[in-house]
């Protein structure tokens, strides 16, 4: 399968990296020659130009091209470039920023001019904001298996029972397995004699809502919600993070230093506070309540501002904190200093238009904690070498755990004497570095 993309950004090349994973031809667009050095980076072809140019589209063949994915900062281009590419049959996707263009995730309004999907940056990240504030110490989370199976990343608390034990000693419920550890920026694959640790981040496949409540109560949650949240930005995100909790019955303020985004916001979230200051300010933040709040995300324009204050927020002791921000290589990084959700954009889209790309199987690599870790989707073929082999008689790699099974319809959270069937898709949590191997197995 071929496919182009124009736009080589954060998102660009995300997408890139992913599908070329898979195997499949890509092509890379962009008329930055410093953007296009990050791209060359990449197993890719990387074109230098303008990709809403006809005879630059022409001289990629977009003809013989299945998906063409356009992710720019130009609106404009990224909605012309597609129109060219659907005249010749290609499917369609353009990151759409703004939210005078968009008012959904993921919109249709412009199929008309032949864009399949157009999906919006600010809109995206403001849903995962709201869902990860709104689960009691879930860190971060990727839904999969058309929601019929969630992976979540869980803190380990200080009142947390499994704190300190082993994990054979663990007695976690039929529906819920354990993927990985994340420790200090080191992820764990975890077998029987690994510890649990105060602060591990446990990234944990859950299958329905009383999992979820079950795996919550094993790490000690102090409550069953959360209460009072401070949004620091009134950008475009801030204000749609704040709706979001608004609409889950969340008690919300929202601070801005700019007087013009403060006033914005006001008119538009007309049941919540709305407050002009600078939440670098100290007394500032305590005099607005910081010491009472439950959580804080911070989505100023700024990333260091945005990483400023959600480490501040955690100095007044504030339970969870997430900060927005543009640069996807240091994500991992910054939630290793304390705060619990480095929240991007860039890679929330990336992650949608690949789901929204189905022959390009989404599934079959999704990257969790920042890429450190995936969840692979595979499936038992009638020939292949572990059909009616038991997961622990298969030759997977050690760095790997089987998460789920989907057999017929039905979700299995499997156990070592579980055995491959033919037609089973098989959820497995891997190192990036043993995809491969993985793979070969099955």
């Amino acid at each position: 399968m071929k496919v182009i993309i124009i736009g080589a950004g954060e998102v660009g090349r995300s997408l890139a990296e992913s599908i070329r994973r898979k195997g499949h031809d890509v092509i890379i667009v962009d008329k930055s020659e410093k953007a296009c050095e990050k791209a060359r980076y990449l197993d890719v072809k990387v074109v230098k130009g303008n990709g809403a140019r006809p005879e630059l589209l022409n001289s990629l063949d977009i003809k013989g091209s299945d998906y063409f994915f356009t992710a720019t900062d130009n609106n404009e281009a990224n909605l012309v470039a597609c129109s060219m590419a659907k005249s010749v049959g290609c499917k369609t996707m353009a990151r759409i920023k703004g939210l005078e263009y968009i008012t959904k995730e993921v919109s249709q309004r412009f199929t008309p001019i032949g864009v399949d999907y157009a999906v919006s940056p600010e809109l995206l990240v403001a849903r995962k904001i709201a869902d990860v504030i709104t689960v009691p110490f879930a860190i971060d989370r990727n839904i999969s298996m058309g929601g019929k199976l969630k992976v979540t990343e869980f803190k380990v608390l200080t009142t947390s029972r499994i704190k300190n034990k082993k994990i054979k000693d663990i007695r976690f419920p039929k529906n819920i397995n354990l993927g990985a550890i994340v420790r200090e920026n080191q992820v764990i694959v975890p077998h029987g004699k690994n510890v649990v640790r105060e602060d591990d981040t446990l990234i944990v496949m859950t299958e329905g809502k009383k999992a979820e409540k079950k795996i919550l109560k094993l790490l000690g949650t102090k409550r069953s919600s959360v209460e009072r949240v401070m949004v620091v930005g009134a950008t475009s995100i801030g204000i749609n993070v704040a709706k979001k909790l608004k609409k889950r019955g969340v008690d919300v303020k929202i601070m801005d230093e700019s007087r013009k985004r403060a006033r914005r916001a006001a008119e538009i979230l007309k049941d919540v506070e709305v407050m002009r200051g600078d939440a670098r300010d100290k007394n500032l933040l305590v005099e607005e309540g910081i010491l009472r709040m439950d959580a804080l995300a911070s989505t100023a324009p700024s990333e260091e501002y945005n990483v400023l204050v959600s480490l501040l927020a955690k100095v007044y002791g504030v339970e969870k904190t997430v900060a927005v921000v543009q640069e996807l290589g240091v994500k991992s990084l910054i939630e290793t200093i304390g705060i619990d959700l480095a929240a991007s954009p860039q890679l929330q889209t990336a992650n949608t238009m690949l789901r929204l790309a189905r022959e390009l199987n989404p599934l079959k690599a999704v990257p969790i904690h920042g890429g450190d870790i995936y969840l692979l989707e595979m499936h038992v073929d009638d020939d292949s070498p572990i059909v009616e082999k038991t997961i622990a008689q298969s030759d997977l790699p050690p760095e790997c755990i089987i998460g789920a099974i989907i057999r017929n319809g039905k979700t299995i959270i499997p156990r070592g004497e579980e055995k491959f069937k033919a037609g089973d898709q098989v959820l497995t949590f891997v190192l990036k570095e043993e995809i491969n191997a993985v793979e070969d197995v099955f």
